[in-house]
């Protein structure tokens, strides 16, 4: 019987010229993706940003001491800003909690910019009344950027087997969670609010967004097929 000769198949080698203009164009299509996604997330920073004085009514008739009431202390701001971890486990979905978290961070860095543009521009209009205080903006801002790097970040690590609405009902309740833990006591610690109920309340609130959020997390599953090595469900 001849012997059977194993020869060795190489893939032709890449030029520095062809394997320069690879990662460029790798490099071009993650910024392209990145503004695109960007561009999806920052309307609803900056729809918060303009609605963050206005008090959400919707549910009061749920708590019974006025104190306590959402309209209180939970804004249609906040309300808005609660779409953002959920888009973020989206992202995170398709191209893995990294890249999630690269377009939030651009997203917040526009909005800053927009942000700052416009009161540039409003400044001889406006009176110091006019403006949050610098203890508010810090609790929201952190707050709400921690909920939506955390969203991606839990996420990842709870993706891949078991039922498919674990990971995204999980990755939305831990992110409504430390945003809550994060923006009652830096707002109104020291204030005598009652804010420890407040967090109660809001996360009552928010675990409505989080189970409201599995039918649309189901219906884009398909489309939103993670891509190589990133896990989860393909079904």
């Amino acid at each position: 019987m001849d012997d059977v000769v194993a020869t060795e198949q190489r893939s032709p080698k890449q030029t520095p010229l062809q394997q320069f203009f690879k990662n460029l164009a790798d490099f071009g299509e993650s910024l392209f993706r990145t503004f695109v996604l960007s561009a999806m997330l920052l309307p609803v920073l900056l729809a918060s940003f303009l609605t963050v004085d206005l008090p959400l009514r919707a549910f009061d008739h749920f708590f019974a001491a006025p104190i306590l009431r959402p309209s209180v202390w939970l804004s249609w701001g906040g309300a808005i800003m609660s779409l953002a971890p959920l888009l973020a486990i989206l992202y995170a979905r398709r191209w893995g909690g990294d890249e999630a978290s690269r377009v939030v961070t651009a997203s917040w860095g526009v909005a800053a910019l927009l942000v700052f543009a416009e009161i540039s521009y409003l400044a001889p209009q406006l009176s110091a009344e006019d403006f949050p205080t610098t203890r508010f903006v810090a609790a929201f801002v952190i707050s709400a950027m921690a909920a939506q790097y955390f969203a991606a970040a839990f996420y990842d690590v709870t993706r891949g087997g078991g039922a498919w609405w674990r990971a995204p009902l999980y990755a939305a309740m831990a992110a409504y969670a430390v945003g809550a833990f994060l923006y009652y006591p830096i707002a109104y610690w020291g204030s005598g609010a009652p804010w420890p109920n407040w967090i109660i309340g809001d996360l009552m609130v928010k675990l409505v967004f989080a189970f409201a959020f599995l039918p649309i997390y189901h219906m884009f599953k398909r489309t939103l097929r993670p891509r190589g090595g990133y896990g989860g469900d393909w079904r």
